[in-house]
């Protein structure tokens, strides 16, 4: 794996051009308008239930009021719509799990996963979407991380990512170094080493930690000083 100090918008930059590409997780559509602009796909699939949610046990700053996520899904039908119009954006409001069965086995290129952080749901996208991606395509996702805030919220995006990797042998190519980071997977190989050739061409100061997670154990430190935390990856 490496790690990688980039953002997660400049990381789908070296991703490949005009495929067809699913988002979990919309929110206000400001990452999907990355992933147009950076990518250029010739369709993004966007799918959020923008559904407030009564869970006490899991902190989400997007779960506000239904009336708030009526407008935020209107909002982005109004961003989209030259792009919904034209049929290279869709849209699909509804949970993660019952949007999948609208796609075919090995018809995306990639997905982001960005739905609810919990262990179970963040594994349940993972292996439900698995095979929606093309032999050479990739799984990418966000906030990979357990500092304290992530605990403190109760996500288990790590815990979920580390497993499916080891079940399903999935290679975990690349890490962004953010406060919330996006983790890579591929099972091709050719794809990891064309990926891993265009992260150490552009970026960089990468770090290689060899045999993750078989052998390392991932944590998100983190230390106070006056302006604020800080934090960092340790292995």
């Amino acid at each position: 794996m490496l790690i990688c100090p980039m953002t997660r918008t400049q990381l789908i930059q070296l991703l490949p051009q005009d495929g067809e590409v699913a988002e979990i997780g919309v929110a206000n559509g400001d990452f999907s308008q990355d992933i147009l602009t950076a990518v250029k796909p010739r369709r993004l699939h966007l799918i959020d239930p923008w559904e407030h949610h009564e869970r006490t046990d899991y902190g989400d700053l997007f779960n506000v009021s239904d009336v708030e996520l009526d407008d935020r899904f209107n909002a982005v039908l109004t961003r989209f719509r030259e792009q919904i119009d034209s049929g290279s954006v869709k849209i699909y409001r509804d949970y993660s799990e019952d949007a999948a069965v609208f796609f075919g086995d090995g018809q995306l290129d990639w997905v982001y996963i960005d739905g609810l952080h919990t262990v179970d749901a963040a594994y349940n996208d993972l292996v439900t979407y698995a095979p929606k991606i093309r032999g050479d395509g990739f799984i990418i996702g966000h906030d990979y991380t357990n500092h304290v805030q992530a605990q403190q919220w109760n996500f288990g995006v790590v815990e979920a990512v580390n497993r499916f990797v080891l079940e399903f042998g999935y290679e975990f190519v690349a890490l962004t170094i953010e406060g919330f980071p996006t983790f890579v997977l591929t099972k091709n190989k050719d794809s990891a080493h064309r990926l891993t050739e265009a992260l150490l061409s552009t970026v960089a100061y990468v770090v290689e930690i060899r045999d993750f997670p078989q052998k390392h154990e991932f944590r998100h430190k983190s230390f106070v000083r006056p302006k604020g935390r800080i934090v960092y990856p340790s292995f």
